[in-house]
């Protein structure tokens, strides 16, 4: 279902390009505004230069993050007025109180990604507001679609046995809950479960006692906000029929067979960005040409060029051209070497030589 493209899409939305993580240095310091010059160092041997160090990162990455950083400004500047940046530190900061402070915090940031800082993820996470904003105007993900395509439910799911896990000595890798019921047996659990219901036993009870799904069970069976085509079909239908406090009838699923209940979403407007936010992962997992279609518009907007012809050869040929989409992973492993020899080769060679020189770096 998903390209090969949708890292590099996935980041970009919510937002790390693909070979520009802090594992390489993110060319970010601790002070961005740091002025390098051209000569970094002399010696008698000779100087060591800025381009010496970007061609010692390499083509790709370089790219990369020129692309990403273009966006990145062009996006604040289009949407600086709509995100509210100071209930995102004020957010952030409710993360580090909740961590145990910063120190801690910090420390969790270095494990996940080393190199990343308290201040750099404050600024990741306003940058990926910018981007959010640029992909819900985009695909018009509105208040109103997210409320219309959003369910606060609970469940009480009766496992059905699997027998083919049990004929197996492998080690179980199993998705679905453990069961020693027969699809019989499970079905008619759950039909006592749902007149039990009906007769005016509490979900939330009957869910803690009864239901296979522990990890919901252990919250009264709820499943929080569920968005449409996240959940298993028959699931899915079943829930989206449901009115505001209704409970389904039995369903059944791949996982066995279920009682739904849709609470009243109260409290939806509060979840409102989370889930926008959520459907807008989703769309750019869907639909990745529209994604670097919307990217390409939003740089003609902006009038924005790459410099730099290598840099922009890469570019063109990697996210703004259509009939030459390349995977994101390439940038990072075999690519930067045939982008660096092959501009190599441009400055004196003609395509001939280029396409030879390529040809013996494959092999």
């Amino acid at each position: 279902m998903k390209k090969k493209l949708a890292p590099i899409i996935i980041s970009f939305g919510l937002i790390s390009l693909a070979g520009c993580s802090d594992d390489n240095g993110n060319g970010n310091n601790e002070n961005d505004e740091t002025e390098f010059g051209n000569v970094l160092s002399t010696s008698d041997a000779g100087d060591v230069t800025t381009d010496d160090i970007l061609n010692q990162i390499g083509t790709s990455t370089v790219a990369n993050q020129t692309f990403q950083l273009t966006l990145d400004n062009i996006l604040k500047d289009k949407y600086s007025d709509e995100v509210d940046t100071e209930q995102i530190e004020s957010q952030t900061d409710e993360e580090i109180e909740q961590m145990g402070g910063e120190d801690q915090f910090a420390m969790a940031l270095q494990q996940q990604q080393p190199g990343m800082t308290v201040e750099k993820y404050k600024e990741q996470r306003i940058t990926n507001a910018y981007h959010d904003k640029f992909f819900e105007e985009k695909f018009e993900v509105t208040d109103e679609k997210a409320m219309e395509n959003t369910r606060e439910a609970s469940h009480i799911l009766i496992a059905v046995k699997d027998e083919e896990s049990e004929e197996s000595e492998a080690p179980q890798q199993q998705q679905a809950p453990e069961s020693d019921l027969t699809d019989e047996e499970a079905k008619k659990k759950a039909e006592d479960i749902k007149k039990q219901l009906d007769e005016g036993a509490d979900f939330g009870e009957l869910a803690k006692e009864e239901s296979h799904d522990t990890g919901s069970a252990e919250n009264n069976g709820s499943l929080g906000y569920v968005q449409k085509g996240q959940m298993v079909e028959g699931f899915d239908k079943a829930l989206f029929k449901l009115e505001k406090g209704e409970v389904s009838d039995v369903v059944k699923s791949e996982f066995g067979y279920h009682i739904i209940k849709r609470h009243d979403e109260e409290n939806i407007e509060d979840e409102l960005p989370q889930i926008k936010q959520q459907m807008v992962s989703k769309e750019i997992q869907e639909n990745q040409d529209k994604v670097l279609e919307y990217y390409k518009e939003v740089l003609e907007e902006y009038n924005a060029d790459f410099e730099n012809e290598d840099i922009k050869t890469f570019i063109e040929d990697t996210y703004l051209d259509p009939e030459s989409q390349q995977s994101p992973e390439q940038p990072t492993t075999e690519q930067p070497a045939e982008d660096e020899d092959a501009s190599a080769e441009d400055a004196s060679e003609e395509e001939t030589a280029e396409d030879e020189s390529t040809e013996e770096n494959a092999e």
